[in-house]
């Protein structure tokens, strides 16, 4: 394993638990994405239970993202990703929708997003981020040599 993907399993586990001890979980931010989608592009019983199983997962969030990490850890990057992605409510889509929601509510403050829940959203981004497939990185070593 790369040094590149222990520093994003350390930093899913770290995430993981910021999110386990501030109770955050991804499971808002998939409700919403299924509202959407039931209201605005297709509602059928197959979507339902899709989203169904999505929201199961999420709503586990820390120790999905935890459980991300450590499938990074053992070269399963992409389904690490993903389960990073449920666990943190899509992390980055997440947090841009918060930074809205404050902007508009008058309440952006830099310390609403330092809190711990905040910080593990962030990390958790970051280690979705740094993770690569081992074929990616020694392509990107190979190119370097040339």
């Amino acid at each position: 394993m790369s040094g590149r993907n222990t520093t994003s399993m350390v930093l899913a586990i770290v995430a993981g638990i910021l999110l386990l001890i501030a109770g955050l979980s991804g499971a808002a931010a998939w409700e919403t994405i299924k509202t959407f989608v039931s209201n605005n592009v297709v509602d059928n019983s197959a979507i339902q239970i899709v989203f169904a199983i999505l929201i199961f997962i999420a709503s586990f969030g820390g120790i999905v993202v935890i459980l991300g990490g450590l499938l990074i850890w053992k070269n399963k990057v992409g389904i690490g990703k993903f389960l990073i992605a449920l666990g943190a409510g899509l992390g980055l889509i997440g947090l841009i929708v918060s930074i809205i929601v404050a902007a508009v509510e008058s309440d952006l403050t830099i310390g609403g997003f330092l809190t711990m829940g905040g910080i593990g959203i962030i990390l958790s981004i970051v280690a979705r981020v740094m993770a690569k497939k081992e074929e990616e990185l020694s392509k990107k070593s190979k190119k370097k040599k040339k």
